[in-house]
């Protein structure tokens, strides 16, 4: 029994042995566990291959942004004020978004988790957030063929609400609207994104057997609530 991050992780690995996702045969892509806040689930591991290129992606977008700067100063001084500026504040996002980003998947080489589908919701490792089921309309990758989701993403009843009552921070709240309101989870999973998309559908399924219509195929659009008629008096 391990423990990362406050989830209990149990020594039983779960492997289909299939090699998918890029995932070597022998490195398991699940196990049993238990979070303290959403209760028993399966905690899915990061595809740690995936995540140590990009890592090294991340490493070498710096000294380009670094040079994005550079460029952008030397364009200011020969009066070129506004193809400076603009490259300048480029370099300026690049450096930062990459320093982040490195950050965030050096954490995850730390922590095997990438992330836990329970009982109550689903966390997102590292990191503390937890999401309940009740604040889940439904789970597909609409811009990818049915039944072939590229990217697991969570399609929320209440984005605004949601906005406000996990206090993002501003460079998530500016992800959150570019993806208009829909949680994306990323591709990095050593779980093929069509088996934690299934596994998904069906916590919801059983959390909220109402939303078992949702889950059973993707939505792509959110439809309008119909109004109850009201009784002519």
């Amino acid at each position: 029994m391990s423990d990362h991050h406050g989830v209990k992780t149990a020594t039983q690995h779960l492997s289909d042995g299939s090699g998918d996702n890029g995932v070597p045969s022998s490195q398991s892509t699940q196990s049993k566990t238990s979070h303290p806040v959403l209760g028993p689930g399966i905690a899915i591991y990061d595809n740690r291959s995936k995540t140590r290129l990009r890592l090294v992606m991340w490493i070498a977008m710096v000294p380009l942004g670094i040079f994005g700067i550079w460029l952008g100063r030397g364009d200011i001084a020969s009066g070129r004020s506004v193809s400076g500026v603009a490259q300048a504040l480029g370099g300026v996002f690049l450096v930062a978004y990459s320093f982040q980003a490195a950050w965030l998947d050096a954490r995850r080489l730390v922590n095997p988790i990438r992330l836990v589908i329970a009982r109550n919701g689903f966390a997102v490792v590292p990191g503390n957030r937890t999401i309940s089921w009740d604040e889940v309309e439904s789970i597909s990758d609409p811009r990818s063929p049915e039944g072939q989701p590229k990217m697991l993403r969570i399609q929320l009843s209440d984005p605004d609400g949601f906005e406000q009552r996990h206090g993002l921070s501003p460079f998530a709240r500016l992800t959150f609207k570019f993806h208009r309101g829909d949680l994306l989870l990323g591709n990095g999973l050593a779980m093929p994104v069509l088996k934690a998309e299934s596994l998904m559908r069906r916590h919801l399924a059983d959390f909220h057997p109402l939303a078992s219509d949702n889950t059973s195929a993707p939505v792509s659009t959110r439809q309008p609530k119909a109004r109850r008629s009201r009784p002519k008096g």
